[in-house]
């Protein structure tokens, strides 16, 4: 399950994601469960498609769009479906919120509690700065972070939130994300760290 900031690219993410462990043999699949913002869903097919990877949300009509849909029955709906498909490594992508969202945050509790994921990964814009700590935090306190995906990280920022990010959720960083494109993306070595 994949959780963060709004604008963070965790959606982008998702799919890179996805793409870098289809490369190596598994089965993946994506799952919209961001019901909120308008565009999450085309956005994420749309990824999906050109990666060549199975994708499950909830896009049904107007009615839908101006009340939104449940993103815990979404999510349970999708992970169910890949299942019975023996996919293996399942995605679920989850409303972006801020620290002050606690609608989102509940939301993103109940998808936890509905699905229980093996991994919760925690995406971070590495241009966030100092304010990394205290969002990264409000995130740990509500579901179990077990990973950090730091992105943007073609950009003039140094990453030093992404220290902030390991100190604030106790887990490692384990991806950047370095472009936009779905192969731009990279298993995180701290040897590499000068």
């Amino acid at each position: 399950m994949f959780v963060g900031l709004q604008g963070a690219g965790k959606t982008t993410t998702c799919t890179k994601y996805a793409y870098y462990h289809q490369k190596k043999g598994y089965k993946p699949a994506l799952v919209c469960a961001d019901t909120f913002r308008a565009g999450a869903f085309d956005q994420l097919k749309q990824n999906a498609t050109k990666a060549r990877i199975s994708f499950y949300g909830r896009y049904e009509n107007l009615y839908v769009l101006i009340l939104g849909c449940d993103p815990v029955k979404t999510a349970v709906e999708g992970v169910d479906t890949f299942k019975k498909e023996n996919c293996d490594l399942i995605i679920v992508d989850t409303s972006g919120c801020h620290k002050q969202e606690a609608t989102h945050f509940e939301e993103m509790r109940q998808v936890a509690e509905a699905k229980k994921p093996d991994l919760v990964i925690f995406v971070m814009d590495n241009c966030i700065g100092q304010a990394a700590f205290d969002q990264d935090q409000a995130f740990k306190q509500s579901v179990v972070v077990g990973a950090v995906i730091i992105t943007k990280m073609d950009g003039h920022a140094k990453g030093g939130g992404a220290l902030s990010a390991v100190a604030a959720t106790k887990s490692p960083v384990i991806f950047i994300g370095t472009g936009e494109h779905v192969d731009q993306f990279e298993v995180f070595d701290l040897s590499d760290v000068s």
